[in-house]
């Protein structure tokens, strides 16, 4: 009797110790939580007034940060141009990375890893701006005056191997769906960035200069894109479809020609794959993954090397294009 009593003194212990434990990890959880929407609102509040002595306007219906999924959310965000500015829309931003230590204000480092979620985006261009300019009448025609889009940005940081690993997506709607991956080396100067710094240090400016290229994939989806763009050319010149396609590819046609006769054979098989493409404009990938990482000197003998070093750069960079 004695014997069950005490087991049954142990477990409700046990109960009480849990019940305990729990209300304690909750109460923290929600002070931390009002803690981050607090700096949040506070964040955003401070943005709102700094567009405006811009002569923007900002505006949006709530902000919510949660120091459990490491997230920000704000929705309905609205940034407000002049007459010749286009308004942007962003229905819902999340922005995930920031740890429970970036609550203590000791903490400015930039961090680690990080995103940038936006969907239900809008562009909106206005009348005023769209009469004075005929690049954008062109834009209206094909894509129309409010353009739906949705991006995500994101990087990650291996301050060991010195590695940043950055992606890009890029949809518009009914358009085209773009989506990038890169790799840099020598990265680690970025430890040393402060978020709220407006400027880079001279020695991490320096180090930065010695960062590489590792790797580069870049896809292209067409979804509508390049027939509105075409459809708009036909009607401005009263040629068919299967017109213009011929058209695109015999000027891709003699690229190759004069590309051949300058620079060699090195161009001649990215050349057909455009070609393929024009031809059936579904998919375009180019992949970049040199032998060795490529160099800022790389890029700048290149560019400032002539001809010889260009084509020297293509050949490096082991660069390949496929259609579809």
């Amino acid at each position: 009797m004695n014997k069950n009593r005490f087991k049954m003194k142990g477990s409700t212990s046990l109960l009480v110790i849990a019940g305990i434990v729990t209300t304690a990890l909750a109460g923290s959880y929600f002070y931390l939580d009002r803690q981050a929407d607090s700096r949040a609102t506070a964040t955003m509040i401070s943005l709102v007034d700094e567009a405006q002595s811009q002569g923007m306007a900002l505006s949006y219906s709530s902000v919510d940060a949660s120091p459990l999924t490491q997230t920000v959310e704000i929705t309905d965000f609205w940034i407000i141009g002049n007459d010749l500015e286009a308004d942007i829309h962003l229905g819902n931003i999340v922005m995930k990375g920031f740890s429970w230590q970036d609550l203590n204000d000791n903490q400015n480092k930039l961090p680690q890893e990080m995103s940038i979620n936006i969907k239900h985006g809008e562009l909106h261009l206005k009348r005023a701006m769209v009469e004075t300019s005929t690049s954008l009448q062109s834009l209206v025609r094909i894509l129309g005056d409010t353009i739906p889009f949705s991006t995500k940005v994101s990087y990650k940081l291996d301050p060991t191997q010195k590695l940043l690993k950055l992606s890009l997506t890029q949809t518009v709607e009914d358009n085209f769906f773009f989506d990038s991956k890169a790799t840099l080396g020598n990265m680690g100067w970025l430890t040393t960035v402060e978020r709220q710094q407006t400027q880079i240090p001279a020695q991490a400016m320096s180090e930065a200069l010695n960062s590489t290229l590792n790797s580069l994939s870049i896809t292209y989806k067409n979804t509508g894109l390049i027939e509105k763009i075409r459809a708009d050319i036909s009607t401005q010149t009263g040629k068919t479809n299967d017109q213009l396609t011929l058209d695109s590819i015999a000027q891709l046609q003699q690229l190759q020609m004069t590309a051949a006769q300058h620079w060699g054979p090195v161009l001649a098989p990215l050349i057909d794959e455009m070609m393929k493409f024009s031809s059936d404009p579904k998919q375009l990938k180019l992949d970049i993954a040199p032998v060795q990482p490529l160099t800022g000197q790389d890029f700048m003998m290149a560019f400032i090397g002539g001809e010889a070093n260009l084509i020297k750069l293509i050949e490096d960079a082991q660069i390949r294009l496929k259609a579809n």
